[in-house]
């Protein structure tokens, strides 16, 4: 996919890697300050423009009518919403950006753009959550507050051994968590009925509410016994 990335800051970088690790990617990056500028062009196999998304030639020199989609990552709405107006009207197919300002989302989402909004909020609260659940590997947590968590089992966990189907039929798990699938040497793949759990084993999760408290417990406990 052809694609114009919009700043090459914090988060236009992880993009810019991100997306070269992918498939048949080719990108463009624009980034205003010459500095960050070199830095992404020294460090990254990308064409890198040193130019704001003001300049008369910014539409051209970004390749904006080949282009398939617009990804803007600065932390200024104004020159996001600037090249995603300068990207419709070229007919990029795709718009997304960050939105900085949560008073600013409904103008980019009536522009039709996919909005990461008020990005260091999620930031903050992807720390809280890994700070508050030192279990886990990994966790999502959705606007409604909702998780999707993965957590790797403790090797004395009571949880290994037992098969989806036994972990269910116990209740084992709270009734607002629900078992989606196992992370076994790298893979993941959904649990069937009758797949049991190993040591090593890490399990991903679906927690209609934050996990905390007691609803925790069950992956701290130790196996009776053994």
């Amino acid at each position: 996919m052809m694609m114009v990335i919009i700043g090459a800051g914090p988060v236009g970088v992880n993009l810019i890697e991100q997306a070269l690790a992918g498939t048949n990617n080719e990108l463009i990056v624009v980034e205003s300050d010459p500095k960050l500028a070199d830095a992404c062009a020294e460090n990254h196999d990308v064409r890198v423009l040193s130019m704001d998304v003001g300049d008369d030639a910014f539409v051209k020199e970004s390749e904006l009518a080949r282009a398939e989609a617009l990804i803007a990552t600065t932390d200024d709405d104004s020159t996001n919403l600037m090249a995603v107006l300068l990207a419709k009207e070229a007919g990029v197919e795709t718009l997304t950006s960050t939105v900085s300002r949560s008073s600013h989302t409904g103008m980019f989402r009536r522009l039709g753009v996919h909005v990461l909004g008020d990005p260091e909020r999620l930031v903050a609260q992807h720390l809280l959550d890994i700070t508050l659940l030192p279990e886990i590997n990994d966790v999502t947590t959705l606007r409604g507050g909702q998780q999707i968590i993965e957590l790797r089992l403790d090797d004395d966990s009571p949880l290994i051994g037992l098969s989806a189907a036994e972990i269910r039929g116990r209740r084992l798990l709270n009734e607002d968590l629900e078992l989606l699938a196992r992370v076994r040497d790298g893979h993941t793949r959904p649990l069937a009925d009758d797949d049991r759990l190993q040591q090593g084993d890490a399990i991903i999760l679906f927690a209609a509410e934050r996990l905390r408290g007691r609803r925790r417990r069950i992956f701290r406990e130790k196996r009776q016994g053994g």
